[in-house]
């Protein structure tokens, strides 16, 4: 091959790994870092050389394991030697690392006690925990089979304590190893052992312990590990840190594959059941699965045996949950029908809903999804849709939910057939001119049946079609157990089974055009590669131009990207340190713009953003550097800059240029920004840092409200930091239990009776301990969590409402906060009717809770989800009346039931007049207005006497009781209930 043509190949190899594979960040060190590098070429780190995978000594005595590799790609990036301490037990290197004789430690988790002596990096390892059993003669499954067990424990590890309070009555086995542990698995000395998946997986592999499986995850991210650097180097901690980060993460996934079991960590599952739940599998241990034996690629019968997509999934759901799902062997799907009614068969796999069906079976959430289309034979005519089928023989398979769809949505008389073959041969065959099926199973049967003459003529709707486990409706219990064992089955799960099931080959009859194919395509091969070979050099140019522009520019607004931004910010920071001059950096986020796109799609939301640049640079001079850092983020670096007052009357210009008049084509959207500005050298010399603050101070600028800019100042940073450690805590705090609902009691002020509560949500971190919501709730209202702790919230309270009605009175309420977030969500009326009728309550004993932040959220929709609430019946309670300035105009236009005076006017009620006398108008008013009034932060008797004489209805506080869990409010309850019925609560 010459030469040339053969540099044109590779040149066009490396292009095209560029493209997919990605490269390593430029590593952009400020000249501060780099000077320590060239100070310090060689620096000493100190490896556990007994903590496989991840660095330990091999047979010959070396070190290898992911840390170890992870350690020489970032020395070949920084450009220095590492030099390993010869000593690799973990005590030993540890109190090196206290003492400052290694620099770094490779694998250290970082805990509060450690950093006194240790600064710490970004995670690179994550260890979850695993249960690991026997293969066979086990019944542990999941961690709620543990109790009453043997399980091995190493001693010394930090979760083993963890693991006895969770489950107190296990029995410990204590090992000195994870080998040990796993040894005494095997050979019967313990039922299950609980370790680190890595280092269990190497040891398995390592001494072919060949009897054990892994049964479930026990906690996922247990933990995490990162470079340790002592205490004295925080510049080497930042350069290790920045050097992680410019490693791609499709390098750092290649090298986690390589030595650990990421495959087998996806498979791993952790469904905890109740023990309500776990009973009730334990006391049906047989469930009658009926199946349609014609509906392929979804489920079917073939030589005997269950298969299809379906099948996999009840595969998965037995093992995981301890089920056990026994098809119903010989019988059609119409017998099946016949027999779920008499309910002579428990669960359908693969079914979908229809008003008749939901009479009689209770359904999961959908979990595979397909289309309802149209099949004629070829030489039809046009069809575009069901309507078009009038006065047409159209088949459909007896008892399916496209029966069901036609006789409910359509006119049509449909044929029927008990199978989809025998409707598929009658089409092909002219017996019938239609047939309406679903596009996967028609597919799979017009390619089995080789029916050439047939094909798909029209959709019958855009509509998605759902199939659903269904259960018999006596055993609703069935549900909510199947609906977490499907929550378990991940994305790539879901898509190896579809791609086993749906990719099915047949064999046509036989047809010897391929002969003609074959030549023909040899034929245009030999051209090709002369033309190819023609061509390459153009498309090696023209693709070495975009990838260079593409790596500096963004591609919709043809402003420099984040990373050229950077490099341009840093040679405005040299130039300016030369001449002594100040550097303001403004970040630019538009507000809500999440909305725009949800309103009017990502092609306006292109326009509007190409719009909004072309006003940015309308507003700022040509030497004015402006970036777009992210979707709806940008910077501007402003270098005419003598003092920060010129900084804010630049940031005011562009927030009331950006707001004086609409944004978009075809529609007209009016846009705000919040703007964050870091000073330069007051705040930082170094671009990132100085970059990052100015984001930070954006993130402050919005908390203020849309449209304001801030200023980044020390405290910024801590709140920040604070912000970030709550973030990464409470990601997983509602899956790990950490959430707690408390109840504040309610009292009438007549007669001191509990009348009601309030639902308040607590946390308590194992690592934070208990967290204020004043701290948590703004953090999950901002990262998305608000909606799944919302419907906690909601599920919890109204199922305790349920209970304590049966246990007080059925006029017993229920207060609940609704959060601004909340009412954007589509489902929240749906989420609330649905738990009401659940639960079986009477709507107007629900309050919920609404505060101004909910009317000032700037929602268009809040007026709608308001009248939404009041159709259902429930109570609306206006929350901390008084504090807001437009309290009084909200009463005005919005109907509410009850009325929440704040504490503010509370506490001082004794003492000052004027708020005695606010407290008395607001109480008169509220009663004229047909409200209810309940005061707040109620702590003395001598409050509690003067709401009485103002005829305050109701009163909260510590004078009463604190907000307090479940089991101790049911307590007071019991006695209230038991006391005579003179004494009882009154009707709200």
């Amino acid at each position: 091959m010459p030469i040339n043509v053969l540099r044109h190949l590779l040149l066009t190899l490396c292009i095209l790994l560029t493209t997919t594979k990605g490269w390593s960040a430029p590593l952009s060190l400020p000249a501060t870092e780099q000077a320590w590098l060239r100070e310090h070429p060689v620096v000493s780190v100190a490896y556990d050389g007994y903590f496989p995978p991840y660095s330990f000594l091999n047979s010959d005595g070396q070190l290898e394991g992911l840390s170890v590799e992870l350690m020489g790609r970032i020395e070949t990036l920084l450009g220095i030697r590492f030099e390993v301490l010869p000593s690799y037990k973990w005590q030993a290197l540890y109190d090196a690392g206290k003492q400052q004789e290694v620099d770094i430690v490779a694998t250290m988790v970082d805990q509060p006690e450690r950093r006194q002596w240790f600064h710490f990096t970004r995670p690179y390892i994550f260890k979850s925990l695993v249960m690991i059993t026997r293969d066979q003669g086990t019944d542990i499954y999941t961690r709620a089979d543990l109790p009453g067990h043997k399980v091995a424990l190493v001693k010394g590890y930090h979760y083993v304590d963890e693991v006895l309070e969770q489950h107190p009555t296990i029995e410990p086995v204590y090992v000195d190893t994870i080998r040990d542990a796993l040894e005494a698995v095997s050979v019967g000395q313990a039922d299950a052992a609980i370790t680190f998946l890595g280092a269990a997986h190497y040891y398995r592999n390592k001494f072919l312990i060949a009897n054990l499986r892994y049964a479930a995850l026990y906690q996922r991210d247990n933990a995490n590990a990162s470079l340790a650097v002592r205490q004295d180097l925080p510049i080497l901690a930042r350069i290790l840190d920045k050097a992680l980060a410019a490693i791609p993460a499709a390098e750092l996934q290649q090298l986690r594959e390589k030595w650990l079991p990421t495959s087998l960590l996806e498979e791993l599952v952790d469904i905890t059941l109740t023990a309500e739940e776990r009973a009730w599998i334990d006391e049906h241990k047989t469930l009658r699965l009926g199946v349609d034996p014609e509906f392929a690629p979804f489920e079917y019968i073939e030589e005997g045996a269950y298969k299809g997509i379906a099948s996999d999934y009840v595969k998965l759901l037995n093992q995981r949950l301890g089920l056990n799902m026994v098809v119903v062997p010989n019988v059609d799907w119409q017998t099946v029908m016949h027999r779920v009614r008499r309910g002579d068969v428990d669960v359908l796999a693969a079914v979908g809903k229809t008003q008749e069906r939901q009479g009689y079976l209770n359904f999961s959430a959908p979990y595979l999804q397909f289309h309802r289309v149209i099949i004629t034979r070829s030489d039809t005519p046009f069809i575009a849709g069901v309507n078009d089928l009038e006065g047409m023989q159209v088949a459909v398979q007896r008892n399916s939910s496209n029966h069901g769809y036609v006789t409910d949505h359509t006119n049509l008389k449909p044929v029927l057939y008990g199978q989809l073959q025998e409707a598929l041969l009658a089409l092909s065959g002219g017996e019938v001119d239609a047939f309406i099926g679903n596009v996967a199973a028609t597919s799979y049967w017009i390619r089995k049946l080789n029916l050439t003459n047939l094909k798909i003529a029209a959709p019958v709707s855009t509509d998605v079609q759902n199939l659903h486990f269904a259960v018999r409706n006596d055993w609703p219990e069935l549900i909510p157990i199947l609906e977490k064992g499907l929550a378990t089955i991940t994305a790539k799960e879901r898509a190896a089974i579809a791609q086993r099931w749906i990719n099915i080959d047949y064999v046509p009859a036989p047809d010897r055009t391929w002969l003609w194919v074959v030549a023909t395509v040899a034929i245009l091969l030999v051209v090709g590669f002369g033309v190819w070979t023609l061509i390459l050099n153009r498309r090696v140019a023209t693709r070495t131009t975009q990838l260079a522009y593409s790596t500096n520019f963004d591609q919709l607004t043809a402003l420099p990207n984040r990373f050229l931004t950077l490099d341009r910010l840093q040679q405005d920071l040299r130039l300016a340190r030369r001449q002594q001059r100040s550097i303001a950096v403004l970040t630019i986020d538009i507000d809500d713009f999440k909305k725009v796109n949800d309103l009017y799609g990502q092609r306006e939301g292109d326009n509007i953003l190409q719009a909004f640049t072309q006003r940015l640079r309308q507003t700022t001079s040509e030497d004015t550097t402006i970036g777009r850092l992210a979707g709806n983020q940008f910077l501007i670096i402003q270098k005419d800059f003598t003092e920060e007052t010129d900084a804010a009357l630049k940031a005011e210009r562009l927030i009331n240029t950006i707001k004086r008049e609409p944004f978009g084509s075809s529609a007209a959207v009016m846009l705000s920004a919040s703007i964050g500005i870091a000073v330069y050298p007051n705040d930082s010399n170094d671009p990132e840092e100085l970059l990052r603050h100015s984001e930070m101070a954006c993130y402050a600028a919005k908390e203020l409200g849309n449209g304001h800019y801030s200023f980044y100042t020390d405290s910024l940073n801590r709140g920040m930091a604070r912000r970030l450690e709550l973030e990464r805590h409470i990601y997983k705090a509602l899956e790990n239990g950490e959430f707690e609902v408390y109840y504040q009691a309610k009292i009438n002020t007549i007669n001191g009776q509990i009348a009601g509560v309030e639902a308040l949500l607590r946390w308590h971190s194992p690592v934070l301990g208990f967290v204020s919501p004043a701290e948590f709730i703004p953090v999950v209202e901002r990262n998305g969590l608000i909606e799944d702790i919302g419907y906690f919230v909601l599920n919890e309270s109204l199922e305790t409402l349920s209970q304590w009605q049966h246990l007080v009175s059925d006029q017993f309420s229920m207060a609940i906060n609704l959060s601004p977030v909340q009412f954007r969500n589509n489902e929240l009326i749906g989420v609330i009717e649905s738990l009401i009728h659940r639960f079986h309550l009477n709507s107007h004993t629900i309050e919920f809770e609404i505060t101004e932040g909910v009317m000032l959220s700037n929602y268009a929709g809040v007026e709608k989800v308001l009248k939404e609430l009041e159709a259902l019946g429930v109570s609306l309670a206006m929350d901390d009346f008084g504090t807001g300035y437009s309290s009084l105009s909200y009463l005005r236009q919005y109907k509410f039931d009850i009325l929440k005076i704040d504490r503010e006017f509370i506490t001082d009620l004794t003492t000052d007049e004027s708020d005695r006398k606010l407290v008395a108008a607001t109480i008169a008013m509220a009663h004229e207005l047909g409200m209810k009034v309940v005061a707040e932060g109620v702590e003395t008797t001598a409050q509690h006497q003067i709401l009485l004489e103002l005829g305050c209805d109701y009163s909260q506080g510590w004078l009463y009781s604190k907000a307090q869990p479940k089991h101790m409010v049911t307590i007071a309850l019991e006695k209230q209930a038991a006391a005579p019925s003179s004494h009882q609560t009154d009707e709200n």
